[in-house]
């Protein structure tokens, strides 16, 4: 019995992304880049609950993370090793509000139909001070997310925002986040003495964390509005006084012309 996906979109979105990244040499070396930078984010983050999203990329997740329980969002019902699939879509996430202690999208905003949704259910599932990775394609790089990707998807181009957009999407949802990290800035090409030349120089921009790389990585954590505790000491408001108005009094004519006698000082004297 074959099961069909309620999502065919997003699904097939995911399938084409997990495939390049397993068949292209780019792929494979975001993978180890990737793998470098979460695994250094992730050593910080504690806690009971963590959801991975988006596209399948060969990241090993079981031993980067150092929460107890770690769920995979999945369209179709599967079995993953080291986490508990749930099937879902990303912009409807079948989670309690206040629930997750961590959130890594994977390319999900560039897979999903719905980019803003996705991240809208992030903010709603996240625990106060929770932590979310956002994993996207870069559209300011050399070559472009667009041009990437265009002969996997039949000519048709993943929505990517830029960082700076990113950044102000987040901050629009109540987000904190750190300056993105950019990853893998140039493609490997050549052999030889020619790849030793474009690994040395891809080297050097990925630690200058120059803006063009083909992946960028932004941290984020959903804010909390602090609040004063008891204890310290509120001044009161100032209490208003009430002022009694006056009674009208009835029956009291009213002068049509009052007369005002003015003494002026440079008038005849008397």
């Amino acid at each position: 019995m074959n099961v069909t996906s309620p999502f065919p979109q997003e699904s097939a979105n995911r399938n084409e992304l997990g495939q390049w990244y397993a068949q292209r040499a780019m792929g494979r070396l975001l993978t180890e880049q990737l793998s470098e930078a979460l695994n250094h984010r992730l050593e910080q983050v504690f806690g009971y609950h963590m959801l991975i999203t988006g596209a399948d990329i060969g990241l090993d997740f079981s031993r980067l993370g150092k929460t107890q329980r770690i769920f995979c969002l999945t369209t179709q019902p599967s079995s993953a090793p080291g986490f508990q699939p749930v099937v879902g879509m990303s912009s409807e996430l079948p989670f309690a509000s206040d629930s997750l202690d961590a959130l890594v999208l994977c390319h999900t905003l560039n897979v999903a139909p719905t980019p803003h949704e996705v991240l809208r259910e992030c903010q709603r599932v996240l625990v106060p001070n929770g932590h979310l990775f956002v994993v996207s394609f870069n559209p300011l790089s050399l070559w472009g997310a667009g041009r990437l990707l265009s002969h996997l998807l039949r000519r048709k181009t993943l929505p990517a925002a830029s960082s700076r957009k990113m950044r102000d999407w987040l901050a629009l949802l109540g987000f904190s986040h750190g300056e993105p990290q950019y990853l893998a800035p140039l493609v490997p090409v050549g052999r030889g003495r020619l790849r030793n030349m474009m690994t040395t120089i891809e080297g050097w921009l990925r630690r200058q964390n120059a803006p063009i790389g083909n992946v960028y990585l932004i941290h984020a954590r959903k804010r909390v509005s602090a609040r004063l505790e008891s204890g310290l000491t509120v001044m009161n408001k100032p209490r208003l006084i009430a002022i009694p108005l006056g009674k009208s009094q009835g029956g009291v004519p009213v002068p049509r012309q009052v007369k005002v006698k003015i003494d002026d000082p440079w008038g005849p004297q008397q």
